[in-house]
């Protein structure tokens, strides 16, 4: 049986590795998206074309001592994500999109950055 692919540790500079719930969550590397360009025939058609940034949505465990005011105040951080198939991304000069609360013994986390590239 196939392995599936899925986030293993993220990495921020300023805090070392983020403690990752069970289901970790989503990461959408920068790239290009299309929309479709009507035309009156085929051939007039076509698509533009627009960048994305890169979204990493990550459920995390608040155990002790993880300091919500630190994850909530990052920003312009080279954040590093490791792939279970090896992978690895980095997120340049990333920030938080909106403050994390607490609850339940985990919490929801946004971070974004106009550009992300695979290093390894």
């Amino acid at each position: 049986m196939a392995q599936l692919n899925n986030i293993r540790t993220v990495s921020v500079p300023s805090l070392g590795k983020l403690p990752l719930a069970a289901s970790p969550g989503t990461f959408t590397p920068s790239g290009l998206k299309r929309d479709h360009k009507p035309g009156r025939l085929p051939e007039d058609g076509g698509y533009l074309t627009s960048s994305m940034p890169s979204k990493l949505e990550l459920n995390i465990n608040l155990q002790a001592g993880v300091d919500m005011d630190a994850i909530n105040a990052i920003e312009n951080e080279d954040i590093t994500i490791r792939l279970t198939d090896g992978a690895v991304y980095m997120m340049s000069q990333a920030f938080v999109t909106e403050p994390v609360g607490f609850g339940d013994g985990e919490s929801k986390i946004v971070i974004m950055s106009n550009t992300s590239e695979r290093i390894g």
